[in-house]
């Protein structure tokens, strides 16, 4: 056991709560997003479950109690219809009630697992289009604890919402049905009421509070977690497992205070709420005496104690709605930051006919150029066919920055394209234009991602070759091996322990960029990691394809530069400025 553990059980003392306006403001934008056709269906299915409650609870009564004012007509019922059979009409009722309520729930959940995943779309959408500066604002944690954690609870805070309508639904009639009954039977169902709003207020949640705890222990456990699993051989290299666990208990601690701070209130409430309503039906009890016959009496006390409990649903509701509302707060303001500006919509771009004619055609010249940040300098480059462009330098020097830049992966902003193809000039620029060069670009980064998926979808991302064609690209890059798997090119690929050697891994991000046979190649020190037959092989492919296409790449490979039509020695740039 780790004893500092336990002494970070408690998080630091929780956020000022928000203004019930700001509350109220988020709960209305979270109605607007799910849509008045999602809130009308789950209104109608909340609907649907209070009707059933209510009717099996007056079935019951009127079957089993009766009361005062309709006795004789209990009587006759009783005389047409035995008491065996009420019971069994009873019985059969309530199963069908039950298996009723059973497909309400179904559609329920139905209904919440849909916005939820159009919620989890929504924000990878943003996050797949977003700008790198705005990308440089998100940690792992915080996207994983939104798209895992916070966006469930966001749905669930809106389905709390509509459920404390339901609740109120259900008071509304109970309190009706005990005014049918009789006005002075009323009267403990009122101080029941009474006592259970005194118990609310007696015990506040802190539930908007505790919500807040919540998205942020959220993001914490998905950021320790996502780190140790993301680099496990590292953890394991550093011998920095008990570090990582310490990290992992330290959050889990404050997690397990967080759940019982919320079953001790809840506790809390519940008792005070209980205590006074039974207090104050007893005291009731002996102020009316006998002055009422037995059946208004159960059946008063029965509605009593159901709207008490009704009122008590409603409470619980508002509180679960509030715990969860930060959850929903969270996703706006990754939202915000994920939200395109004014620069992200300007740029360039190119219509349908111009992307079909370059994504099928050899270009003839690619010019780009950029304004930095500062505005103090103008970089440019040109790339032509048949000619293999090469960037060097020593390291740090910012080879992978420029070809991040050419590719429109950084600073896309600030870059301006011109593409020449069959005799025709077309020009992209800023943010917009370069998601369209995205397609129109292979990109093979310096530390290549593998996905846990097979090694056909890891190639391919979705597309589709002959598998003669991968199997060949595979043996002439000396990976022909990874076809003896059982199950060859659709073999999964579980990635905690990292199966693949670094040379592997690269050749294979090689190779998924050069599958794409897109006309422009930006390769980032292709030879790295390599032993001296695989580099002697991606050598002869990269020459190869600069006959084919646009090549430009970055590296330290003597041999590769040396192959090279024209070099860009940065650190020799750099030294000239």
């Amino acid at each position: 056991m780790h004893d500092h553990a336990r002494t970070t059980a408690t998080p630091t003392a929780a956020p000022t709560v928000l203004p019930r306006r700001r509350q109220l403001q988020l709960l209305k934008a979270l109605a607007q997003e799910a849509g008045w056709g999602h809130l009308s269906r789950l209104a109608g299915l909340s609907a649907v479950s209070s009707v059933l409650d209510i009717a099996g609870l007056g079935l019951a009564i009127t079957l089993l109690l009766g009361n005062g004012s309709n006795a004789n007509a209990i009587r006759e019922l009783n005389v047409s219809l035995p008491l065996t059979a009420s019971l069994a009409l009873l019985v059969a009722l309530i199963l069908l009630r039950g298996l009723i309520q059973g497909r309400v729930a179904v559609s329920r959940e139905r209904l919440r697992s849909g916005f939820t995943d159009r919620l989890r779309q929504q924000l990878l959408q943003q996050v797949f289009s977003a700008s790198s500066n705005q990308l440089d604002q998100l940690g792992r944690g915080d996207l994983l604890a939104l798209l895992m954690a916070d966006i469930n609870r966001t749905a669930l805070g809106m389905d709390q919402a509509v459920r404390m309508l339901q609740a109120l639904l259900a008071m509304v009639i109970y309190l009706a049905s005990v005014l049918l009954v009789g006005r002075t039977a009323a009267w403990p169902l009122l101080l029941a009421l009474m006592a259970t709003a005194i118990a609310a207020l007696l015990q506040r949640s802190g539930s908007w509070s505790l919500g807040r705890i919540q998205s942020r222990l959220n993001a914490a456990l998905q950021r320790t977690v996502g780190d140790g699993l993301h680099g496990l051989k590292a953890v394991r290299a550093a011998a920095a497992e008990h570090w990582l666990l310490d990290r992992f208990a330290q959050e889990t601690s404050k997690g397990r205070w967080l759940l019982r701070e919320r079953v001790r209130r809840r506790a809390g409430y519940n008792a005070w709420r209980d205590t006074l309503v039974v207090a104050i039906a007893s005291l009731w009890l002996l102020l009316q005496g006998d002055a009422l016959t037995p059946e208004v009496l159960t059946t008063t006390l029965v509605l009593a104690y159901r709207a008490g409990s009704s009122l008590s649903g409603v409470v619980q509701a508002r509180r679960l709605c509030l715990g969860n509302l930060p959850g929903y707060e969270a996703l706006c303001l990754r939202r915000e930051q994920l939200r395109p500006g004014p620069e992200q919509s300007k740029g360039m771009i190119l219509d349908g006919p111009a992307l079909t004619t370059l994504d099928r055609n050899r270009w003839t010249q690619l010019d780009w150029c950029s304004t930095s940040t500062c505005g103090s300098r103008t970089l440019s480059l040109r790339l032509l066919p048949n000619q293999l462009v090469a960037v060097t330098g020593p390291s740090g020097c910012g080879k992978t920055t420029l070809l991040d830049q050419i590719s429109g992966l950084q600073e896309e902003e600030h870059s301006a394209w011109t593409i020449t193809c069959s005799g025709e000039r077309w020009q992209l620029s800023g943010s917009a234009g370069a998601r369209q060069l995205h397609a129109l670009m292979a990109c093979a980064p310096q530390h290549a991602a593998l996905f846990e998926a097979s090694l056909r979808d890891n190639l391919l991302l979705g597309h589709d070759l002959p598998d003669a064609t991968i199997a060949s690209w595979l043996h002439r890059l000396g990976l022909q091996h990874l076809l003896d798997r059982p199950d060859g090119l659709d073999a999964p690929m579980a990635l905690a322990q990292s199966p693949f050697s670094g040379g592997e891994i690269h050749r294979l991000g090689l190779l998924r960029a050069w599958l794409r046979d897109r006309p422009v190649d930006v390769l980032d020190e292709p030879t790295a990691f390599l032993d001296a037959l695989a580099a002697v092989q991606v050598r002869e492919v990269i020459q190869e394809r600069s006959r084919q296409r646009l090549v430009l790449l970055s590296s330290h490979d003597p041999e590769l530069l040396r192959l090279a039509d024209v070099v860009i020695d940065l650190g020799t740039v750099a030294s000239e400025s």
